[in-house]
């Protein structure tokens, strides 16, 4: 599987009841193909996947692996509290049609390395797909070290890292292990260019899944040799990610997604809709630097 790229980490649509809306879902990731995105994570952080229910979880990627399924990878958000939930998540993954699993390490409790270790080796046996280790330590409180990713690479199905810990230092160093076609995302979106130039594989990105165009525009100069140009695009995007603090995550994503004329709905509550004054700062940011 091609993991080389941008893949934007997709909210969850629901409609005005709160429902989940397959079809601004497929709107969506028409939008998104169209754009040239690499793969779709789907049921992950800014999918609300803390707010879904399995069977919500599971129509949200059956839905995409139809929609895009055999065209570009789909990764799906098998993360969880416990490994029995975690298990069961990824076994809805495999037989849905996922390509790979990303993993979140779990919440609200604080394991130790060796029950770190022992969480992803057994989700790595209860399936064949490829999985992700999501490290997220702002998100979890639970940070993922070298030495632990090491371990699980010995791990024949463990084949990479998305890193949010905005670490630089330790983004390095997981590129550094060596092992055959290991691949190590970016999850901080002012930092998909440095991930590339230090030998990264790309991005997974809540922005791309607003302004695919941006996201792709840093990783499309990077691989021409074009760096001056990935260097302005990748300012233009870490601009974007800063309009997050204007709301509660991911309402300001779902926010961009319908001034962009896709209407994904609001997040579950208690994140609320932003004010009048906050969209009109988005509107013009985003008027700035994408068409619509």
């Amino acid at each position: 599987m091609n993991t080389r790229g941008i893949i934007p980490a997709i909210p969850t649509p629901f409609d005005r009841s709160g429902n989940l809306n397959l079809p601004a879902l497929q709107q969506m990731l028409s939008f998104l193909v169209r754009a040239g995105v690499h793969g779709i994570f789907a049921v992950g952080n800014a999918g609300e996947f803390y707010a879904l229910s399995q069977e919500e979880k599971q129509a949200v990627l059956k839905t995409t692996v139809k929609s895009v399924g055999g065209t570009i990878p789909v990764f799906f958000g098998a993360g969880a509290t416990t490994t029995k939930e975690a298990v069961e998540l990824a076994k809805i993954g495999e037989a849905e049609g996922a390509d790979a699993l990303s993993v979140i390490t779990p919440y609200l409790i604080k394991p130790s390395e060796d029950e770190l270790y022992a969480y992803f080796k057994d989700i790595c046996e209860a399936t064949k797909l490829p999985v992700f280790f999501y490290n997220n330590p702002a998100v979890t409180g639970v940070a993922a070290n070298v030495r632990l990713i090491k371990r699980l690479a010995h791990i024949d199905n463990f084949v990479g890292i998305k890193d949010s810990s905005g670490d630089f230092a330790l983004t390095i160093e997981f590129i550094r292990i060596e092992k055959k076609g290991f691949a190590v995302l970016a999850g901080r979106d002012n930092l998909i260019l440095s991930t590339l130039v230090h030998g990264g594989s790309g991005a997974i990105s809540s922005v791309a899944s607003a302004c695919p165009e941006i996201a792709l525009g840093i990783f499309n100069a990077f691989e021409r040799g074009n760096h001056g140009e990935a260097l302005r695009q990748q300012m233009i995007f870490a601009h974007l990610r800063q309009l997050f603090s204007l709301g509660t995550f991911p309402v300001v994503i779902k926010e961009a997604l319908k001034i962009r004329g896709i209407d994904v709905g609001m997040p579950r509550a208690p994140v609320a809709p932003l004010s009048d004054e906050k969209r009109k700062e988005l509107f013009d940011s985003l008027r700035a630097v994408v068409e619509f």
